[in-house]
């Protein structure tokens, strides 16, 4: 065995072989490496190579930008090794070679056990058990991975549910926590929808509404009483318990809640003579009521929940006009795009011109704070990737372009008064 074998210019080499061997290579397949090395080294490997060719001839070795070429079985049995020696030659180098092979082994080993698992017990869902293929699993959670499928599993033995039981009952009876089936980012909400795919084989819904429209299906029913839309005097040409609240509410020109129940299980039968206007936050709602607004009128409340996507539907589909405004930022914008593109609305009071009053508007303290940490380009303040585009919607011309301007409002502006400046009105500057 040559005594240079630790030679330090050596090492890159040795490394190399190293790390093929930690990733589970075969010793038997590694035929060749490539790796950056000094010219002194090359130099010591090709003398070391030429003791096994005939005569002793020193060949060059292949070296180009992405490093040299070593014949790795030549290399062996120049050094008197053999391929299952490969490891002790490395660790006589002076290199360790952590036993990744044996982790990568034992981590196969679970994965199969615990996709054998899975398949044991829901034998019937292949859309879910391949979402549970994609998930890591490691020795510290493989006890949690057996709990999630066990608590699918109880609740595919008690599905299609005789009657209608909430999602928060269910998760309670078959996971031992009532949010444990969640619908939202935890991941565990997701599989029981793929759950309730692989029992109906239906399509993927693309909203909250259709997730929880599937599981319905299926008996299991989800945030139908907490998801409420705020509305103002929308009519219903209907006779049902929703048309009547509506026209009612309507009647007396005051504001309802509705829930995601009220418009699933009873849908109104809304007049299609009306131009819905859907805005993001519920203070225009309470403005409008200041301002004795009689246009329709729905709020969201930021982000499209299933109790939204259920409304607008339910609007479209019933003709009326819909528009919509929401703040002037990323999500304002990208809510308005969905409402756009899904349900046909036209977005109002959201472009350059409406984002160049609503900055005018501004009292001058605001602007000038603003002028300090914003770009003054509109075009980059309505770029939906910046989040220097906030303009909310409460902001004075905004509000009279959706509800129209208010004289009390306007008397109160521009009256002299203390304090910090501001004001509900437009800047005298």
């Amino acid at each position: 065995m040559p005594s240079d074998l630790q030679d330090p210019a050596i090492r890159p080499l040795w490394q190399s072989l190293a790390d093929r061997l930690s990733r589970g290579d075969d010793p038997a397949a590694i035929k060749t490496t490539t790796v950056h090395l000094t010219r002194d080294a090359q130099a010591l490997i090709a003398g070391w190579l030429a003791q096994s060719a005939p005569g002793g001839r020193r060949r060059p070795l292949q070296t180009n930008s992405s490093g040299t070429t070593i014949p790795v079985p030549r290399l062996l049995t120049a050094l008197g090794y053999t391929p299952h020696d490969l490891r002790t030659l490395i660790e006589n180098a002076g290199i360790d070679i952590p036993d990744t092979a044996g982790t990568r082994t034992a981590a196969h080993l679970r994965r199969t056990a615990i996709d054998a698992y899975a398949a044991r017990h829901l034998p019937d869902t292949p859309l879910l058990n391949a979402r549970l293929r994609s998930y890591g699993i490691s020795e510290h959670t493989i006890e949690e991975r057996r709990f999630l499928i066990d608590s699918l599993a109880r609740v595919r033995a008690l599905l299609p549910l005789p009657r209608p039981l909430p999602l928060a009952i269910l998760a309670d009876r078959c996971a031992g926590d009532p949010h444990y089936f969640d619908l939202n980012d935890n991941g565990r909400g997701a599989l029981l929808v793929l759950l309730a795919r692989d029992l109906l084989h239906a399509q993927h819904p693309d909203t909250p509404a259709g997730e929880r429209k599937l599981l319905a299906r299926l008996g299991i029913v989800a945030d139908r009483l907490s998801q409420t839309v705020l509305l103002l005097n929308v009519k219903a040409t209907g006779d049902g318990p929703t048309d009547r609240a509506l026209n009612l509410a309507w009647k007396d020109r005051r504001a309802l809640h509705l829930t995601l129940h009220d418009l699933t299980a009873h849908p109104p039968q809304l007049a299609a003579d009306q131009s819905l206007l859907v805005v993001e936050n519920t203070s225009l709602i309470d403005e409008a009521l200041e301002r004795h607004v009689t246009r329709p009128l729905a709020c969201t409340r930021g982000n499209l929940s299933a109790v939204d996507h259920t409304l607008l539907a339910l609007a479209q589909e019933a003709g009326l006009t819909i528009e919509y405004a929401g703040d002037h930022d990323p999500w304002g914008h990208a809510i308005a795009d969905t409402v756009r593109r899904r349900y046909q609305a036209t977005p109002v009071a959201m472009d350059a011109a409406a984002h160049r009053a609503a900055i005018d508007a501004e009292p001058e303290w605001r602007r000038n704070a603003r002028s300090r940490c914003e770009p003054a380009d509109t075009e980059s303040l309505l770029d939906p990737g910046s989040l220097q585009a906030r303009i909310y919607q409460e902001n004075s011309a905004l509000i009279d372009m959706l509800l129209g301007p208010d004289k009390d409002l306007r008397r109160y502006a521009a009256r002299p008064h203390s304090g910090p400046p501001g004001g509900f009105g437009h800047s005298s500057s």
